[in-house]
């Protein structure tokens, strides 16, 4: 019996160290991700290519106007055309995008694709009114400064890579609740995959791609099939032997009030994109979750025998506090866009949040393991719809 206890105690503070190395590994990480940031500074080089954005719409985001209004306000020395892909005059973003096309100034076509099934059929349908050298890929959800556009291309032309992308930032629109606080947190997965250039994917929301790249792997083809465009993109890049430069200074904000439940549907959403497309990213996401969701209550077992152990439990969770904190408070940094927006008080409260946020994400990677089927701005696709698709249309 001595035997027994010894041997899980053992194993209980083996649990404890990893969680703590792991912690500690990733607050390394962030720090010197950061500092090697700041000693880059920005490439400013003109004249930059032209570029066609394209936003597909579908239904009334939350700050659509201001969100549209950003994207067309650019500070952007090269030639740029705007395309804007709706399923139906009918739907009630067109004449939002309509009226602020009217007197902006800038080159845009709104067009509509009847019956138009998921997001991949809309980039492919804007992809063929594509005009110049650079194709850039942006959410309705977004928010963005003036050099946006500026910082996206730049990093792509300077870079010799495939494509340049960023990544979205929560932050509440009217009044912060502890959904949006927890959908922030947990959105903050998609920035340290950003920071890997391992993980690092061309994430749909941000994105700038060569247009010859899009033209010779006849990208447009395939995005009909795949629930995510993000997976599309990046296979082309990387089969063309080309990598993906990651662009923080053109963060992308998304100004939305969620309740906790909305929240918990939308992480498992996006939970299973990763799980039908990046299994291997799904597991990975389990197992380190599962880790730091059973350090504290293996940590409080053991302080019964010695009290001291519920410190080791308690330092992943405050080693994840701070990793947060130096993120945000970097992200503050980037431009006065971000300092403005992102206050003081959120960032303390965002960076709090990752220990709830650890619960809040294992139980939506468990309620994702069990899920068939999600609803996308209303249109539902199942697990086996996505496999259907991929099989009629093979990635080479």
């Amino acid at each position: 019996m001595n035997l027994l206890i010894y041997a899980l105690l053992i194993f209980g503070i083996l649990i404890l160290i990893a969680a703590i190395l792991s912690s500690m590994l990733s607050l390394i990480f962030e720090v010197r991700f950061w500092r090697g940031r700041s000693s880059n500074g920005f490439p400013l080089r003109n004249p930059l290519p032209s570029v066609t954005v394209i936003m597909p719409v579908r239904g009334l985001d939350q700050d659509l106007r201001n969100n549209v209004a950003s994207v067309l306000d650019q500070d952007y020395p090269g030639p740029r055309k705007y395309v804007f892909v709706l399923d139906s005059e009918d739907d009630p973003a067109y004449g939002v995008i309509t009226e602020l096309l009217r007197g902006s100034g800038v080159d845009a076509e709104v067009l509509i694709n009847r019956g138009g099934r998921s997001k991949g059929e809309a980039l492919a349908y804007g992809l063929g009114r594509v005009v110049g050298d650079v194709v850039v890929f942006v959410d309705s959800d977004a928010r963005v400064h003036r050099q946006w556009l500026r910082n996206l291309v730049g990093w792509l032309v300077m870079k010799g890579v495939g494509a340049s992308t960023t990544y979205r930032f929560y932050l509440p629109l009217r009044r912060l609740g502890l959904g949006s606080l927890l959908r922030a947190s947990f959105n903050m997965i998609g920035i340290t995959a950003m920071q890997n250039p391992v993980a690092r994917f061309t994430w749909g929301g941000s994105s700038a791609v060569w247009r010859w790249l899009i033209d010779k792997w006849f990208i447009r083809d395939y995005l009909p099939n795949y629930l995510s465009d993000d997976y599309v993109i990046t296979h082309f890049v990387h089969r063309e032997g080309l990598g993906i430069a990651f662009v923080p200074e053109s963060l992308v904000l998304t100004l939305e009030d969620v309740g906790l439940r909305d929240a918990f549907s939308w992480a498992v959403r996006q939970l299973w994109y990763v799980r039908v497309y990046g299994f291997r990213g799904f597991m990975l996401y389990a197992a380190s979750y599962t880790l730091y969701v059973i350090t504290l209550p293996i940590a409080i077992a053991l302080s019964i025998i010695n009290p001291y152990l519920l410190i080791l439990g308690v330092t992943p969770y405050l080693l994840g506090v701070v990793k947060d904190y130096v993120r945000v408070n970097e992200i503050r940094k980037l431009n006065d866009f971000y300092h403005e927006e992102i206050t003081k008080q959120y960032t303390i409260l965002l960076a709090l949040a990752s220990i709830i946020n650890v619960y809040f994400s294992w139980l939506a990677i468990m309620k994702t393991a069990f899920t068939s089927s999600i609803n996308w701005r209303g249109r539902v696709f199942t697990v086996d719809d996505a496999i259907r698709l991929m099989r009629e249309k093979p990635l080479p």
